[in-house]
């Protein structure tokens, strides 16, 4: 968790905003945006939790009162609102809040499950006006700070240990699945969690996103690692590929090409510039080698608190790139039927040029089994 000042300035921007939009008090459950104001990930199931931000006053949590200990040692916020198993929770948030002629205008994340809506507004005898709160929490997780980056650093190179560990120890015989645990256990080993590991062998390569299965691996395949951890609820993502036994002329050909986007890119990306001007750098790449058709995604995505977020490096998109954004540089062939190539970096924007938030070697890896 970081320092309790970072969550504060967070919560006071919250609150200038609620003044601004003339609005009584700020309504989430848990996501990412609750996660970046109370400082710990939690997924809600059938037992309501939620933060409560109002203009003048403490922000306060409501939790079930068997969870109120566990999930006090996991924030900053010091103040709970506990519910007993046979207690209405909304009916103590509405005397928490007290009553007003005119209703209440609340802003909420939209993330929050719709039945909660109902439930609050049924509570309080309905909203005199809803919202949206999101855009401006967004807006605050777009640049990230020094502390922030740092932890997106360390799950970086804890990735880069974890997929070269899975790069060493694959054996022909092996499963996608069995490389995945692999990829898990080095992660956890580590101490960080691991949030996904796409392993995927020879023609299972050519389908980008497609998840770990059975298949074994063989002589001549390809090998495709996808993988992510998170410290502190801070994520990485990395793409690393290897080949069993020496590369075809193909696999060399689209190997070099998709790599020549990526450092392209990375030698050209710049603050200030629009994202769709940064996908297409890589994207011209790609297109002049004659493989333009076989780049079906954008060339990235922002990270942080959730491992696909904006900033989106994507055709047509006209934001602004700006010092402090985190995004993944990501190009990509993939010839169905026989094998796709991806290459994957983090990079946070600079003043000038990018820092790499990913460590390792890009050199196709020749798995000798």
């Amino acid at each position: 968790m970081l320092d309790e000042s970072v969550y504060r300035k967070r919560i006071e921007q919250v609150r200038n905003h609620l003044v601004s939009a003339n609005a009584d008090f700020a309504f989430l459950t848990p996501a990412p945006n609750f996660q970046y104001l109370t400082g710990f990930n939690y997924e809600m199931r059938e037992r309501l939790i939620a933060l409560i931000i109002s203009k003048d006053s403490e922000p306060h949590l409501i939790a079930p009162a068997f969870e109120v200990t566990a999930h006090a040692s996991k924030t900053w916020i010091k103040d709970f609102i506990p519910w007993a198993e046979d207690e209405d929770p909304f009916s103590l948030i509405a005397d928490y809040i007290g009553e007003k002629n005119m209703g209440y205008s609340v802003l909420f994340d939209t993330h929050m499950p719709l039945s909660v809506y109902w439930a609050l507004e049924a509570a309080l005898g309905g909203f005199q006006k809803s919202a949206s709160v999101s855009h401006v929490i967004d807006a605050m997780r777009l640049t990230k700070s020094d502390k922030e980056i740092e932890l997106m650093k360390n799950a970086g190179r804890i990735i880069n240990d974890a997929v070269l560990k899975a790069f060493t120890d694959v054996r022909i015989g092996m499963s996608e699945l069995q490389v995945q645990q692999l990829v898990h256990k080095e992660i956890r080993r580590h101490g960080a969690s691991p949030t996904f590991a796409a392993i995927q062998f020879g023609e299972n390569s050519a389908l980008p996103h497609a998840e770990a299965g059975n298949r074994i691996l063989k002589r001549g395949d390809l090998i495709l690692m996808d993988c992510g951890c998170s410290i502190d609820g801070y994520n990485t993502d990395m793409t690393r590929v290897g080949v069993v036994g020496p590369p075809s002329e193909e696999i060399d050909k689209i190997y070099r090409t998709v790599l020549q986007a990526l450092e392209t890119a990375i030698e050209k990306i710049t603050s200030g510039m629009a994202c769709g001007t940064a996908d297409g750098i890589a994207r011209k790449v790609i297109d002049d080698a004659g493989y333009g058709e076989y780049f079906t995604h954008r060339l990235g995505h922002g990270i942080g608190l959730e491992v696909h977020e904006p900033p989106y490096i994507v055709r047509g998109n006209p934001q602004e790139l700006k010092p402090g954004m985190c995004h993944s540089i990501e190009p990509g062939i993939y010839i169905e039927g026989k094998f796709g190539i991806r290459i994957e970096e983090l990079v946070c924007i600079c003043e000038t040029g990018l820092e790499l938030l990913t460590f390792m070697s890009r050199d196709l890896i020749q798995v000798d089994q």
